[in-house]
């Protein structure tokens, strides 16, 4: 899932309209990617027994179930996503980092990081050099130290407003209009925000405290006291608290009726999760409150609405309807906040402000017209008088104006689909999907498979193929690497095919400044080392030939209980049929099957051979290391695979395993590989 998909999926579970070619015209993209998103979309919603997406001759799409879709199901389908199956944009992994950063208890290195969120080390070194500029506009500084990591600096008043104004822009309306989340993204800020899961009590002791006080939230504002008690409560819990001379800039707060609200809402949370709220708190609450409405009872709004909650409440209803995400331009959002300032002052005043450009706007953007009219009745109301179209119109300017630059971010940092082609389909995919990714801001893995199954990769979309054998393809470019293992010059072949495509452009780049992960600089996180076992590491091993030295490795899986003894044969198998494609580096093979040969459980094993041997692959022949390895699923095995490849693709390393003198030695050198990254292995299975 995306943010695209996950937005036609929001509007279909609730029965709002939509229609794949004017999807592809919303989007800028064409109609083959807007499907394979949504045949995405099925496999996955398949495999968690919910109703699938159909559309019919006309291109219309809806949920194909006789019955009302239930919503609960579908919203637990989409909290239940990642950062591994959920894909981030630029802009939303910014959004998420800066959230990780300010939530954060200390220090957070670029591996944590790398392990929450499922990017390259250059990719995320890249995002915060440019937070860094972020945090400064936002008064506060985002620190590096080395060995230690980074970590905000500013005063706790601050940290909580910015992580407020992140919530604030970049809202999930569904849970204020509807009461479900059905954002992922919004899901990912949120429970960064409530390590304790407590959003949904907190709503609970908002309403008791409201039926005891007597003073009722309108819905909006309810929607922000709830996002700041959890924000305020996690904070204090985790000892992130104000400073106590906070309370003296606030003390008149304490005549305010809202003053006992706040102070009986915090003393609830604390007897329940152990803590004991500071004066500080209470008047911070208070505070929070004082800028809230209120309705005079259940049916009748006060005359007393606030102007700023009303604007940022249509403008949150409108860019909910237009699906506009601010993530970190904070600047933009309150540019708006004050022209429709300045227009509720010119209607209240009686100026007119005419638009010269209110014709083409009416007939251009119809559509945007037709939702600030339909979002904008509660301003109105308050204000007294409507809104002209000529003021209107300047609103959707606005607005248009942010839709037509999403839209060119959009076709400019879109990724290029790319289809992996295989010998064996899984196996070997997932030493390729390692290296590959590198280039996760290039490229968008949408089909892997094996060379007698190429036909779904028409239909998954995608726009090129990468192949480790040649193909006769005439539909697709395609890209023929060198080994599995992916040279840097396989790498940066693919780089200029995808250039080609984005911008015809492929030629002009000599140098095209996309990290590539240089072995000797890589940051082996220790996933490999947690599959080996002493008893699966041998050395010393005399081979007769290369199907000796294979067997043995696979023998090491077997008698360990990693396979069945069918693994093994099956190991030696995808070597004959297919050549020696599995010597993915100079000395080293890696042989292996399909899952269904027999996989008990992920494991590896690492034989080092007495006498280097021949497996006829004449690039990096011979081969003095065999490391059987036997693969479960793709998502769990990736990090293993990418240490491997770093460990063995790097002559120095292999020089310091070539001396150690026997088993024990060898696991403890690739331990302290571990180490020298600065992570702490698990215990070995």
């Amino acid at each position: 899932m995306n943010r695209r998909s996950n937005k036609i999926l929001r509007e279909l579970i609730l029965g709002n309209r939509q229609n794949v070619m004017e999807l592809v015209d919303k989007y800028n993209l064409q109609e083959r990617t807007i499907r394979a998103d949504i045949k995405e979309l099925n496999e996955a919603l398949q495999e968690h027994s919910l109703p699938l997406i159909a559309s019919d001759k006309n291109g219309e799409l809806f949920i194909d179930t006789e019955e009302k879709p239930d919503i609960s199901a579908y919203e637990k389908f989409i909290r239940a996503h990642t950062f591994y199956t959920y894909y981030l944009s630029k802009n939303e992994r910014s959004t998420i980092l800066a959230m990780i950063l300010m939530n954060a208890d200390g220090y957070v290195t670029v591996e944590q990081l790398r392990d929450i969120i499922g990017v390259s080390r250059n990719t995320l070194l890249h995002d915060l050099s440019e937070l860094k500029k972020w945090f400064d506009e936002n008064n506060m500084e985002l620190v590096s130290q080395v060995r230690r990591g980074y970590i905000v600096n500013a005063p706790e008043l601050q940290v909580r407003k910015g992580i407020l104004k992140l919530l604030e822009v970049n809202g999930d309306n569904n849970d204020y209009g509807t009461g479900y989340h059905l954002g992922a993204f919004w899901n990912f800020l949120i429970s960064q925000v409530d390590k304790l899961g407590i959003y949904n009590e907190i709503k609970k002791d908002i309403i008791e405290q409201e039926e005891k006080q007597q003073a009722f939230l309108s819905d909006y504002s309810f929607f922000e006291t709830v996002i700041e008690l959890t924000l305020a409560a996690n904070r204090i819990v985790k000892d992130h608290m104000l400073p106590d001379y906070y309370a003296d800039t606030l003390k008149e707060l304490k005549e305010s009726s809202k003053y006992v609200f706040s102070r009986s809402l915090l003393e609830t949370l604390g007897n329940r999760y152990g803590f004991l709220a500071s004066e500080a708190e209470v008047l911070y609450c208070t505070d929070c409150l004082k800028g809230k409405s209120y309705l005079k009872d259940r049916h009748h709004k006060s005359n007393a609405l606030d102007l700023r909650l009303m604007i940022a409440e249509t403008l949150y209803q409108v860019s909910s309807c237009f699906g506009i995400d601010f993530y970190l331009d904070f600047a933009l959002y309150d540019l708006l906040i004050a022209h429709m300032r300045s227009a509720v002052y010119r209607l209240q005043t009686g100026e007119i402000l005419r638009n010269p450009l209110k014709e083409s706007l009416l007939k251009e953007y119809p559509e945007v017209f037709e939702i600030i009219r339909k979002n904008i009745g509660t301003l109105e109301e308050y204000i007294g008088t409507e809104f002209s179209e000529d003021e209107m119109s300047f609103m959707v300017l606005y607005f248009a104006s942010v839709m037509e630059k999403e839209k060119a971010e959009s076709t400019k940092n879109s990724k290029v689909r790319v289809a992996l082609v295989c010998e064996t389909g899984r196996g070997t995919a997932q030493f390729m999907l390692a290296k590959l990714k590198t280039l996760d801001e290039m490229i968008d893995i949408v089909n892997v498979s094996s060379v007698h199954n190429t036909g779904e990769i028409k239909k998954a979309g995608a726009q090129m193929i990468i192949s480790t054998i040649p193909l006769d393809s005439e539909e697709l470019p395609c890209i023929t690497v060198r080994s599995a293992m992916l040279s840097r010059e396989d790498l940066l072949d693919i780089q200029r095919m995808v250039l080609e495509i984005t911008d015809g452009s492929g030629e002009e780049h000599s140098d095209l400044g996309i990290d590539v992960v240089n072995p000797e600089e890589a940051n082996i996180q220790g996933a490999f080392y947690r599959l080996l076992s002493e008893e699966r590491t041998l050395t010393g091993y005399e081979a007769a030939d290369w199907r000796d030295a294979v067997r043995k490795s696979g023998m090491l899986l077997y008698e360990t209980g990693a396979v069945k003894l069918r693994y093994v044969d099956a190991m030696i198998a995808n070597i004959e049929k297919y050549g020696p494609y599995i010597v993915v580096c100079p000395g080293t093979a890696l042989p292996h099957a399909d899952t269904s040969e027999g996989v008990i459980r992920e494991a590896a094993s690492l034989v080092r051979l007495a006498s280097p041997i021949e497996f006829q692959n004449e690039a990096n022949d011979p081969v003095r290391y065999v490391i059987g390895i036997s693969v479960q699923s793709a998502e769990s095995i990736n990090q293993a695979i990418y240490d491997l490849m770093m460990i063995f693709g790097n002559e120095n390393i292999k020089q310091i395993l070539d001396g150690a003198p026997d088993e024990k030695s060898i696991l403890e050198a690739i331990n302290n590989l571990n180490k020298i990254s600065g992570i702490k292995t698990a215990k070995r299975r």
